[in-house]
């Protein structure tokens, strides 16, 4: 079995393939101390957190944006590629994997379709990815991207400090609790079983990719470097 080891700067690995064998990939750049991670995609008709993370790794590809010599920045774009191609919030099994990990609390019950947890804890491929990014990283701070109707800037662990200082310049409220349990999901595995500080952005859905960017790239990039500084 071949050893998957982390990408240079400016390079990706693929850590995993989807359902229907969409590689998912893991960007790096900067060689700093801090290793910073941004997920987009987990949930596939949620676009606004993919198209913001591509739009990021652009500016990185091209030397608009650089991390700064504190950060190691990696970026997943599309986790759940499969949802992301078919406008789907679940992956090709109808799996949502946001309640597909394996937290202590993990529950095959459930009564929306959306929301789906599996067969069993980690089931999926895009699971397993998941698993081997933060193996692999390591990271010490985590943001992923989603969107909902009630915008918010949810945070897992300690780090009201970090999310305060997101709202400042974005406007959304900083909230602990989502307000429905969410077992299975990144939020509870890294930041409440893991202590990884985590943070899932909730944009605006619906509201356009130039309008989200311009009013959230300051704030994603103030939580990414927080602790780093």
């Amino acid at each position: 079995m071949s050893i998957v080891k982390l990408p240079e700067s400016g390079q990706s690995i693929v850590v995993g393939q989807s359902h229907e064998g969409r590689p998912i990939e893991l960007y790096r750049f900067g060689t700093g101390a801090f290793p910073s991670l941004l997920i987009g995609g987990v949930h596939g008709d949620e676009s606004e957190g993919h198209l913001f993370a591509e739009r990021l790794l652009a500016q990185l590809q091209s030397g608009e944006y650089a991390p700064g010599s504190e950060l190691s920045l990696y970026i997943c774009p599309r986790l759940n590629p499969d949802g992301c191609a078919a406008d789907r919030r679940t992956n090709h099994r109808n799996v949502d994997l946001n309640r597909n990990l394996p937290t202590k609390d993990w529950t095959g019950s459930f009564t929306n379709p959306r929301y789906y947890p599996g067969a069993a804890a980690g089931s999926e491929p895009e699971s397993a990815a998941t698993l081997k990014i933060l193996e692999l990283v390591q990271p010490r701070f985590i943001c992923s991207l989603h969107s909902w109707e009630n915008a918010m800037i949810n945070y897992n662990g300690d780090i009201l400090d970090v999310a305060e200082a997101m709202s400042a310049k974005n406007g959304l409220p900083p909230k602990g609790d989502i307000g429905y349990p969410t077992p299975g999901s990144l939020g509870t595995y890294a930041g409440l079983e893991r202590a990884i500080p985590t943070i899932t952005m909730e944009f605006l859905r619906g509201e356009a990719p130039e309008t989200i960017w311009q009013r959230h790239r300051e704030a994603i990039l103030i939580g990414l470097h927080f602790y780093a500084r």
